[in-house]
């Protein structure tokens, strides 16, 4: 067997043990807050609770499609509406199962887009990489305003507000940065290839590589330059999009437990989850890890475990209906194989080379 065999076996097996790990963990948390309490916190969301708990994660769904959308429609992409629908949750099921929450699926989508519309992946994934700058622009509005509370907040240690206020000013210096070349259009990107390019002239994929590069370059910043109005809406709906995200928790304890959190309450979650999230999500699904982190986190606004657990239960189970209907769109599309004993999402370049 070669060594991209073994390596892919290897792969494929430090995959497994840390997906059984997350569950096995999962199961803990769920075992040490008491099953029996568990499913009572559950079963007092009640058909309504849960009908709207699923209508948030919809409406969530919906406005981050349509902010793509407006910036597909920007870039004279002519796709309906309910075309990015499908791409969109392909590359939330890529995402979701990748460790990391917030990356990964990307090229999932462009790749669907392009081939549906005929149109070069590199100008529509020009357009994915704008939506996720103004998805972390919308992420950090929101972390900002949490991150006040937290930094006051006599519930979290020294060290970690520290690390807090450092990790959120680096985020905000490096999207600043981005944004900034990327808007004058700095080819910081596609010039370091084309220079590898020249100096390797026995790889030529590096030098279509940094033309297509260039050719993404070129469409963010038309994003930021040509069509701003419609980048502008997007940045709305994303904004509305995270709003959504941010109101999970009053969601589910108004409907089990009547409670009402107050604003800086729901920013301190927020901003401290976003942390779980980013620095966690080290099993597929973030399973175990990721929970527990946020059961921690509510624990500090006066929740219980077994509520906690129940409200990572129940958006799992809503997190999970929306992965199973990606993955089947994925298997649908023909997007999904087995390669070498382990399954791999193909993305293969269209027929024109682009």
């Amino acid at each position: 067997m070669t060594g991209a065999g073994w390596w892919g076996i290897l792969r494929t097996a430090g995959t497994a043990v840390l997906l059984v790990g997350g569950l096995a963990l999962f199961g803990l948390l769920v075992y040490l807050s008491g099953p029996a309490q568990v499913f009572a916190e559950i079963t007092r969301i009640g058909a309504l609770g849960f009908l709207v708990v699923v209508l948030s994660a919809v409406l969530s769904l919906a406005t981050w499609s349509l902010s793509w959308y407006v910036l597909l429609r920007g870039a004279g992409i002519p796709i309906p509406w309910h075309r990015t629908v499908a791409p969109l949750l392909a590359g939330y099921t890529v995402t979701y199962l990748t460790p990391s929450m917030y990356l990964g699926g990307e090229p999932v989508r462009a790749y669907w887009v392009a081939r549906d519309q005929g149109v070069p992946t590199a100008r529509v994934m020009g357009t994915v990489v704008v939506e996720r700058m103004l998805s972390g622009f919308s992420v950090l509005a929101f972390a900002s305003i949490g991150a006040v509370f937290t930094l006051v907040s006599p519930g979290v240690s020294l060290a970690d507000k520290g690390a807090v206020a450092l990790i959120l000013g680096s985020l905000y210096l490096l999207l600043g940065i981005a944004l900034v070349l990327l808007a004058r259009r700095a080819r910081w990107l596609s010039r370091p290839l084309s220079w590898l390019a020249r100096r390797l002239p026995r790889y030529p994929r590096l030098l279509r590589a940094a033309g297509h590069v260039a050719e993404m370059e070129d469409e963010i910043h038309r994003a930021f330059t040509r069509y701003r109005g419609p980048t502008l809406l997007a940045f709305a709906l994303q904004l509305l999009s995270v709003f959504t995200s941010y109101l999970r928790p009053q969601i589910f304890f108004h409907f089990t437990r009547r409670s009402l959190f107050t604003f800086p309450e729901l920013s301190l979650y927020f901003t401290l989850s976003l942390f779980v999230n980013g620095f966690l999500w080290i099993t597929p699904g973030g399973f175990g890890v990721t929970d527990g982190g946020r059961s921690a986190i509510l624990s500090l606004l006066g929740i219980s475990w077994s509520g906690a657990v129940a409200f990572n239960v129940v958006y799992r189970f809503v997190d999970l209906l929306l992965v199973g209907v990606g993955a089947q769109l994925l298997l649908g599309r023909g997007l999904v194989r087995l390669r070498r004993g382990r399954v791999t999402v193909a993305v293969d370049p269209p027929p024109d080379g682009r």
